[in-house]
């Protein structure tokens, strides 16, 4: 019997994370051509990590052994605007906004990986005033690539909800009818009838 690479199954978990993400089920319409190797492992895990988050990037400093990503994503940039103006209608400072806490949470609960050598942040991009983005750091003994789609796909999750909560409660998504004039003829010519 022949033993089967350890990149096998981690190529299966791969497959599967994408198979049961409508979102990245596009960009992934099949696994038909890629080899079971450690190679195409990497590749795989790196290809699904960036297109995650819509601005990814990354880079390595030999002297640190580090390699840092960083993510943005206009899912991110809109629930900076929302809590902005939530602390200005409510009068919050940001260390209290309890929204920009729960997003603190979720970063730290989708990067909870099952390996170490690994670590995290959250602040305002150099580059780009007011602008945040999640950092992810990691040395030469992370082992969990496999594990990063599905955290950021987490991460980003929780941000698109935070979104929906903030928006409610700024009464930003109120339904309103389509055709309240029709509606209200409707009435008035049934009750002739």
């Amino acid at each position: 019997m022949e033993d089967l690479s350890s990149y096998f199954f981690h190529m299966l978990y791969l497959a599967k994370t994408v198979h049961d993400n409508p979102r990245l089920k596009k960009e992934w319409p099949s696994f038909d051509s890629i080899p079971l190797d450690e190679d195409a492992f990497y590749e795989l895990s790196m290809e699904l990590a960036v297109s995650i988050f819509e601005d990814t990037s990354s880079c390595y400093n030999e002297e640190s052994d580090m390699e840092t990503w960083v993510l943005s994503d206009p899912i991110v940039d809109r629930f900076c605007e929302l809590c902005a103006r939530l602390e200005t209608e409510k009068g919050l400072e940001e260390g209290i906004n309890p929204y920009r806490r729960n997003g603190e949470r979720i970063i730290h609960e989708g990067f909870r990986l099952d390996c170490y050598g690994y670590d995290y942040d959250w602040r305002l991009s150099a580059g780009d005033r007011g602008h945040w983005c999640v950092l992810f750091f990691s040395n030469e003994e992370f082992y969990g690539l496999e594990e990063l789609p599905m955290a950021f796909l987490e991460i980003l999750d929780g941000f698109r909800e935070l979104n929906r909560q903030l928006e409610a409660e700024l009464g930003l998504n109120k339904i309103v009818p389509i055709y309240p004039l029709l509606n209200e003829r409707r009435r008035h010519n049934a009750g002739r009838i």
